[in-house]
């Protein structure tokens, strides 16, 4: 079994569902954690989508910080031509020496799929996905 870490490209909070403790997603927190989870041993780290952070930006900024660590780097094929993913996932496998995994995000919260320009719904966005 392989555990995987995640980066909280959006924030951190000490405490579920509240704000005590949070920490905002500096790029020298994200690196530490980076780090860290590179020197532990894990698995790998998901990058997940969001609207704070671009995930192939930050995961390629942590490439050169970290040794082994494999990124996990989500996106959403709805904001992005195939064509254009598969340019940016070989370009990061090639300087990454072969360290990314891709999760492909079909889904999400209707409210922050809009914010992105998605306005299909469930079953258009799988045949997009299909598609993609």
């Amino acid at each position: 079994m392989e555990v995987f870490w995640y980066l909280p490209t959006q924030g951190d909070e000490r405490y579920l569902g509240t704000t005590i403790g949070r920490r905002p997603a500096t790029y020298p927190y994200m690196q530490q954690i980076a780090q860290a989870v590179d020197k532990l041993g894990y698995g790998g780290m998901l990058i997940g989508t969001g609207q704070k952070q671009d995930t192939w930006i930050v995961a390629t900024s942590l490439i050169s910080v970290t040794e082994r660590l494999r990124f996990l780097v989500a996106f959403r094929p709805a904001i992005m031509s195939p064509s254009l993913a598969v340019r940016m996932a070989a370009t990061f496998d090639q300087i990454s020496n072969g360290r990314i995994i891709l999760n492909v995000v079909t889904g999400g919260d209707t409210k922050e799929l809009a914010k992105d320009g998605i306005f299909l719904d469930h079953d258009q966005r799988y045949e997009l996905t299909d598609e993609f």
